[in-house]
This record gives C-alpha cells, sequence and structure tokens, in this order.
C-alpha cells in the first residue's frame, strides 16, 4: 500500500476551509452571505477594510462535517488593489455573476485562475429576465467562451438554492481528500434571483469588473509539473514516482515522505509505525501526516520556467532524502518528532 493511500478513508470526518466570495453586485453577496452563515461579523467591515468574514456550519451527506469561513470581499473600483491579498489558502471561488454582465465570467477567470492550489471556481449566474439557454446561446459560443469551457472542463448546472453550492464545494472537497489525482474544478451554476436572494425588495446595480495589482511574484501559483519531473529524473536522486504526480521519499532514519508535486504538501509514515505490528493502533489509521514545510525568503533560479514553488518542492526532496535531527529546520523536527512517539509506549511508562 502507498503511503498515501490511506489519506481520506474515514468514512465521516471535521475540516475546516475557506471560501470567497467575489463579484460586482454587493447587495446580493451580502444577502446571500447573511443567508448561509451561523455567524458573521458586521457587514460593514466589508466597507473599511474590503472584506467580511463569516462562519458556516455545514453538513455534508449527514456524516462530513464543514466548517467553511466565508469572505465576502469588495470588488468596488476603491478596493480593487487589494482584493487578492485575501485569496491564499482558498478552498473554493464563488463569483456572482449578473445576466447583464456575462462577460465578467472571463474577466474574473482570467484573474483567478493562475493563482488557483487545486481548488473550486463556482460561477453563479443570477437569472431575473432571461433564460439559462438565452445566455449559453448568446455569450457561450463566442471563440473566447468557448476556447475557456471546453479547456478547462467546466461543468455547467441549473440549481434552485444556495444548498447546491455548498454541496458542489463539498463534493470537490471529498474527492481531493480520497483521491491521489487532484485537480481544479470549474462550474458555472444558473438560479433565479428569488431561489437566492428571497427577499423581494433587494435589487443591486452589478458594478463593473476592476483589475486588480497583481504581484508579478505572486501571479502564478500553480507548478510546471511537467518540467518538475523531467528536472528530478535528470538529478538521478534514489527517489520513485509512485504515481503520475506523487514523489515518494526513503529517508534511512525517518521513515517515507511522499509529495505532492501539483501543490508541494508532504505527507509523512513515520518509521516507527513501518515496524509496528499493531494493526489496531489509532495512530497507524491516521498516517499518513501532514508535514508543513514552508519557505523563509525570496529565491532564485536562471532554470527558464522555473520559480519559487518548483525550487520549493526540489528543496523539500533534497531535505527529506537525508534529513536527520541535526540538519532538518527545528520546526519540521519538532513535528518529526511528535508523530514518532508511540503512544502505546508512552501510556504505559
Amino acid at each position: 500500500m502507498s503511503s498515501y493511500e490511506v489519506i481520506g478513508r474515514e468514512k465521516s470526518f471535521s475540516v475546516k476551509k475557506k471560501i470567497i466570495l467575489l463579484g460586482g453586485i454587493e447587495k446580493y453577496k451580502d444577502n446571500f452571505q447573511n443567508s448561509v452563515s451561523s455567524n458573521c461579523l458586521p457587514i460593514n467591515n466589508k466597507e473599511s477594510i474590503g472584506v467580511n468574514i463569516s462562519k458556516i456550519d455545514f453538513l455534508y451527506e449527514l456524516s462530513h462535517k464543514i466548517e467553511f469561513l466565508l469572505w465576502n470581499i469588495d470588488c468596488r473600483q476603491r478596493k480593487a488593489n487589494i482584493r487578492t491579498v485575501f485569496y491564499d489558502g482558498a478552498e473554493a471561488i464563488i463569483v456572482f455573476i449578473s445576466e447583464t454582465k456575462i462577460n465578467q465570467i472571463i474577466d474574473y477567470f482570467n484573474e483567478i485562475q493562475p493563482q488557483m492550489q487545486i481548488a473550486t471556481l463556482l460561477f453563479c449566474v443570477i437569472l431575473e429576465k432571461f433564460t439559462k439557454n438565452k445566455i449559453i446561446n448568446a455569450h457561450f459560443k463566442n471563440e473566447d467562451f468557448n476556447s475557456i469551457l471546453k479547456s478547462n472542463n467546466f461543468e455547467i448546472n441549473k440549481i434552485f438554492d444556495h444548498s447546491s453550492i455548498l454541496n458542489q464545494i463539498s463534493s470537490n472537497l471529498i474527492k481531493k481528500i480520497q483521491n491521489i489525482e487532484l485537480e481544479n474544478a470549474y462550474i458555472i451554476d444558473f438560479i433565479q434571483r428569488n431561489l437566492i436572494i428571497p427577499q423581494v425588495e433587494t435589487t443591486d446595480q452589478c458594478n463593473d469588473y476592476f483589475e486588480p495589482q497583481i504581484n508579478d511574484t505572486r501571479n502564478n501559483h500553480i507548478l510546471n509539473t511537467e518540467k518538475l519531473k523531467k528536472f528530478i529524473l535528470k538529478l538521478d536522486l534514489d527517489i520513485e514516482f509512485d504515481s503520475l504526480n506523487w514523489v515518494k521519499i526513503r529517508n534511512k532514519e525517518l521513515g517515507m515522505f511522499s509529495i505532492f508535486l501539483k501543490n508541494g504538501n508532504v505527507y509523512y509514515f513515520p518509521r516507527i509505525c513501518e515496524k509496528c505490528i499493531n494493526n489496531k493502533c489509532l495512530k497507524l489509521k491516521k498516517t499518513p501526516f501532514f508535514i508543513c514545510i514552508e519557505a523563509n525568503s525570496e529565491s532564485w533560479t536562471n532554470i527558464e520556467g522555473f520559480n519559487q514553488p518548483e525550487l520549493l518542492i526540489l528543496s523539500k526532496i533534497f531535505a527529506l532524502k537525508d534529513g536527520n535531527e541535526a540538519n532538518l529546520p527545528k520546526s519540521v523536527l519538532k513535528q518529526i518528532i511528535k508523530i514518532n512517539i508511540c503512544g502505546k509506549i508512552r501510556f504505559e511508562k
């Protein structure tokens, strides 16, 4: 069994994830946030700092408890230059699109897609006077739309309540947890305004799209996995590709590490667990364990197509291959030592 094959094998679990809410129809976004949230900060936070945060307690398929933190981001012109600072770490991005400004799908897609790291991008088109088919025939068949939809395998649906949005995001989250090959998910949902914004008195004039200023050093978070794999093979390291985008690294002192090349996540199967013969051990059921390894400073390279994210994965491979208690960073070593303590032995002591 591969060390990462047990990730997400539990039938039920509880997790916390971040959702971003974008789009130029601010009142609709605020109403949606209030409707789905169990706890919400005062909405004037969005006016002052550009974002308002709330908590969504969501039960998916009666067994998966998911706590979403919804970040409702101000997309008006005066806040456009700062909104991208709130994007990091998002599990999903919901963009409310007015039926009168369908082309904003392309604008937001071009802004968000280069920064996505295995996430769900969901456009919610709010219908008032038009139908789903009329909009598709009028807009989706032109060259720009058709190219984006086909190359990214967009899923197109008609939904009837806001819970459908959270169900779709949750479904993709489950797939990420239970499958070793992970991809971004792209969805366009159509919904009648009165179904997602039930208050009849609520109306909003959609703002134009205002392009943010994006820091070039953080503009592209999508890793060049093909180039990365070719370069790893050229280095002739004693490692193996356990699957299409997974690298397995055997460390003689510590155990087995697995790196997912698409986002650099590292999972650790302790040496002490490899030797364990207790199949009922609760710790063994939780393996492999996620190890957080972060860069401390900016890096550089003269290899075309390689940026800091690609180099960070290479540095993780080198560090974990020959790492030991004397040379691994203290923050990483502390996590490994904690995991390597056998619960049974500690209890007996």
